[in-house]
């Protein structure tokens, strides 16, 4: 056994202490601990010249306001909820020959300590998942059979220096359909079977990834769109083996500029962080503040991500781009806790009406054209008050529809999916304002230049920006099928206590996948399923970046 392996052996014993105990109905669990890492010396391997030209404007960010009704605690004991929608309401299960009533089974583990942040899940809540799975409880039996089934996949993908994106589909590596779930599924999987080789190829490929491409191209937009959807699940891998690479050295950029390309020895998360910042932040950025459709959804939640994965790394600066609309083109230099703040304000006023999108000839904020119907008043983007997204909505029927017509459209979906798995990292920042969104303000003239310099007016009306509305437009409004189901659970568990609004009962019977991976959220079904009976409640949270 290698050394990487024995060492982490210490770890895996402290998960594996996590074990089932049988009580009442919740579940009270791992705590996480935060702590800043000391970095080692860099040594430097390889230096590829390039033409350096980056232009940075500096600002200042007041914080965003904060949900007083949730609680953040850094390092200190959490309690774990009994986590996560019902796929089938599986009441009875065998183990060993003996039926197990599920409704009746409570896992309450020691705490644990672990250097994980906690994307979609963590450690500790992998751990009890782990336990249910293995006494042949449904659904998480199965969600972490299907998903072992991915772990076990290769992940054998070439890299290019400077990948472009000639599909939606390109580089495969970074495909939701190819290499994102099986390196995410191998995160997962070190965890549900107490396996270090799943977190040891795991940081293996993270390291060819950053080793081996250099900067991905900036002249095609279609990475922009493509990199947001598969960064995220790269995000949380490299949180899911914290307590595994901790120390390690990795080869990597040993700089945060997208120009350098010089790769050296380090702290292979250092390395990992650098690689972000310097790749899909700055490609992706563009679009967080560019577009109000799925693709500005998608970017600012992987913008959102990285930033929070920045949290001990206070002296980064990220240079996030912008389109000559926004700051007279100029970039912005943004510390971590500056760009995570900036993402979730970005996202937040896009679902409220008051971004402009810049990015689309046939923009619904252009109040006209083929893709505003002559039968209704024209809308700009927004989450409607009727819980339509016009500018997804626009691209299979039209901005302004009041109800969508029942037939399957991904573009707003997939902008959902997004929206919810950015709203799932703020909440276990401690913030539920993503979640229970709903601006009731009045604005009968709403004032903004499109993308062409046209002065435009139109009327916001109260009741717009609310996810959960966004969600029932098209599964109770319309009775329309939900197609991508991950990013539905992670939805589901959250408002089975908190909906506001009726015909939620519903949505439970979209729930079918129980191993899907769609451009928005992988394997939902694992990390936000639970069993009939049983009571979700809030994940554990730690402190956003910049924040005590």
């Amino acid at each position: 056994m290698n050394r990487n392996l024995k060492r982490t052996s210490k770890i895996r014993f402290l998960i594996a202490v996590c074990t089932i105990v049988f009580s009442a109905v919740y579940f009270t669990g791992c705590s996480q601990e935060t702590s800043t890492p000391t970095e080692s010396p860099i040594q430097i391997l390889a230096t590829v010249e390039r033409p350096t030209t980056t232009v940075t404007v500096a600002i200042s960010m007041a914080p965003s306001t904060r949900a007083a009704s949730a609680t953040v605690q850094a390092a200190t004991t959490v309690p774990l909820p009994s986590h996560t929608p019902i796929l089938t309401p599986a009441r009875v299960s065998t183990v060993d020959g003996v039926s197990v009533p599920t409704q009746t089974l409570t896992v309450t583990p020691p705490a644990l300590v672990s250097k994980s942040r906690g994307y979609l899940t963590t450690p500790g809540e992998l751990s009890i998942i782990k336990a249910k799975a293995d006494q042949g409880i449904e659904p998480y039996k199965s969600s972490v059979e299907r998903v072992l089934v991915r772990a076990n996949k290769s992940w054998n993908y070439s890299l290019q220096p400077v990948p472009s994106c000639p599909s939606a589909d390109e580089p495969a590596w970074n495909d939701n359909d190819e290499g994102t779930p099986i390196i995410y599924a191998k995160a997962l999987a070190f965890h549900l079977t107490n396996n270090a080789q799943y977190a040891d190829e795991v940081r293996q490929i993270l390291q060819r990834i950053m080793t081996e491409v250099g900067s991905i191209t900036t002249g095609d937009q279609q990475c922009r769109l493509n990199f947001s959807w598969g960064t995220p699940e790269l995000v949380a891998s490299a949180d899911l083996i914290e307590d595994y690479w901790s120390g390690q050295t990795c080869t990597g950029p040993i700089s945060t500029l997208y120009t350098e390309t010089t790769i050296g020895l380090g702290k292979c998360k250092s390395l990992f962080q650098n690689w972000l910042v310097k790749n899909p932040y700055y490609i992706v950025s563009y679009s967080a503040a560019n577009a109000t459709s799925n693709w500005g959804a998608s970017a600012t939640n992987t913008t959102a991500y990285i930033a929070d994965y920045l949290w001990d790394r206070p002296e980064v600066r990220l240079i996030h781009r912008n389109p000559p609309q926004i700051n007279g083109g100029k970039d912005l230099t943004l510390t971590p806790a500056e760009a995570y703040r900036y993402a979730n304000k970005l996202a937040i006023d896009r679902m409220n009406g008051y971004r402009v999108d810049y990015h689309s000839s046939t923009s619904c904020d252009v109040l006209g054209g083929s893709q505003q119907s002559k039968d209704w008043a024209p809308i700009k983007s927004q989450i409607n008050e009727n819980g339509i997204i016009p500018e997804d909505a626009r691209r299979e029927e039209f901005c302004n529809i009041p109800r969508y017509n029942g037939q399957y459209e991904n573009y707003p979906q997939l902008h959902i999916g997004n929206n919810v798995q950015q709203c799932e990292l703020m909440l276990r920042r401690g913030d539920r304002s993503c979640f229970d969104n709903l601006d009731n303000t009045d604005v009968p003239n709403f004032a903004y230049v499109d993308r062409y310099g046209a002065s435009r007016v139109t009327h916001l009306y109260p009741g717009r920006g609310s996810i959960e509305r966004a969600i029932k437009a098209i599964i109770v409004d319309s009775q329309t099928q939900w197609k991508h189901d991950s990013g539905l659970a992670v939805a589901y568990r959250y408002y089975f206590n908190s909906h506001t609004l009726p015909g939620f009962e519903s949505w439970i019977g979209q729930l079918n996948s129980a191993a899907s991976c769609e451009q928005d959220i992988c394997f939902g079904m694992l990390t936000h399923g639970f069993a009939s009976g049983e009571q979700p409640g809030l994940p554990p949270m730690v402190a956003a970046p910049g924040e005590r």
